[in-house]
């Protein structure tokens, strides 16, 4: 095994030549879910696809787990300390051979799925990003449910249908050179938990088409409530949950970065969605005892001062949780109520 920039590498891939797709595994303590994801990869490799993994476990578990794989497809391994997922992905857009990336956290890939994106990359040549749709394990609905598979009409209409979702990383496909030259700009979001959401918006703002896949090709597994509350509540009982500065104020920064790119009515509608979801995400982690409205109540006004909901966001801020909890019950009863 051989040590380069505190990272041990295993080359346990076949030398190959004239790669397209370099799908780019992160992985941090998540052994089981890297095994799940290998096994729905597994079938679906092919010459022109390579698979290199960045693991910040503190254990060899998916050490162990890539040399049992590396039997039946060739896998390039760097194992090294945590450093976030920022630089992860800057890590893994840098080693990638491929001419596209597609990056994955511990979600699946549908059968046949890496072959539609290949299909696609194959006979688009000018297509610079793929929008591989996916479903909630759990759910019905498609991320973006437009009819048909299609080019997106432009870029603005690619950024309002995605929103957020456009910072989901195993959605996201992107010409790898396009994609490293926007490496050096993306470094001032290092920290945020979202550059790889600059480099989606960079790719997205060079010439080039956008593609939609309508079908499910990624399976999201997302955290659950007691996943969420586990690592964001302290031991002495201290919250320290990111959901607002990530999809509230690191969001809206990062879009209106490109606020030459998009049009002003598109930027708007596309933050003001965001922070729609992230405010009421607030409240229901609030009753679930996952996060608080403790030092986001002037934040909100300071950032989005803008839309009339901060104001209404900032009041329900102020209202104590015992309140919180019956007007929850109330609302959820009259949920259950209007699906009857």
């Amino acid at each position: 095994m051989e040590s380069n920039k505190e990272l041990d590498i295993i080359d346990l891939s076949k030398e190959k030549k004239d790669i397209l797709l370099s799908i780019c595994i992160l992985s941090y303590n998540q052994a089981s879910e890297v095994e799940r994801l290998l096994n729905s990869l597994s079938p679906q490799i092919t010459e022109d696809v390579e698979v290199v993994i960045r693991d910040d476990s503190t254990n060899n578990e998916t050490e162990l787990l890539v040399e049992r794989f590396s039997k039946i497809i060739p896998i390039r391994y760097f194992h090294g300390k945590k450093e976030g997922i920022d630089k992860t992905v800057v890590f893994l857009t840098k080693e990638a051979r491929g001419k596209f990336v597609w990056w994955l956290g511990d979600d699946d890939v549908v059968p046949g799925g890496v072959g539609k994106v290949l299909e696609v990359i194959k006979q688009n040549q000018n297509v610079t990003f793929v929008w591989a749709n996916y479903r909630l394990v759990n759910g019905k609905e498609l991320a973006i449910d437009l009819p048909v598979d299609r080019f997106f009409k432009n870029r603005d209409e690619l950024l309002e249908l995605g929103g957020t979702a456009l910072g989901f990383v195993s959605s996201t496909i992107l010409k790898r050179d396009l994609a490293l030259t926007g490496i050096e700009s993306s470094n001032k979001y290092i920290g945020s938990a979202f550059v790889n959401l600059y480099l989606v918006l960079h790719v997205i703002s060079q010439p080039g088409k956008h593609y939609y896949m309508r079908g499910e090709v990624v399976t999201c597994h997302p955290t659950t409530s007691e996943e969420a509350k586990a690592s964001v509540v302290k031991v002495n009982g201290e919250i320290h949950n990111w959901a607002f500065e990530v999809f509230g104020i690191n969001f809206s920064n990062i879009v209106r970065e490109f606020s030459n790119t998009f049009s002003r009515e598109t930027i708007r509608r596309t933050i003001q969605k965001s922070f729609g979801q992230t405010w009421r995400g607030i409240l229901v982690a609030y009753v679930g005892g996952w996060d608080t409205p403790k030092g986001k109540r002037i934040r909100t006004l300071k950032y989005f001062w803008m839309f009339p909901e901060s104001w209404i966001a900032f009041l329900l801020f102020l209202i104590p949780l015992p309140i919180h909890r019956i007007l929850y019950r109330f609302y959820k009863a009259l949920y259950r109520n209007k699906q009857q």
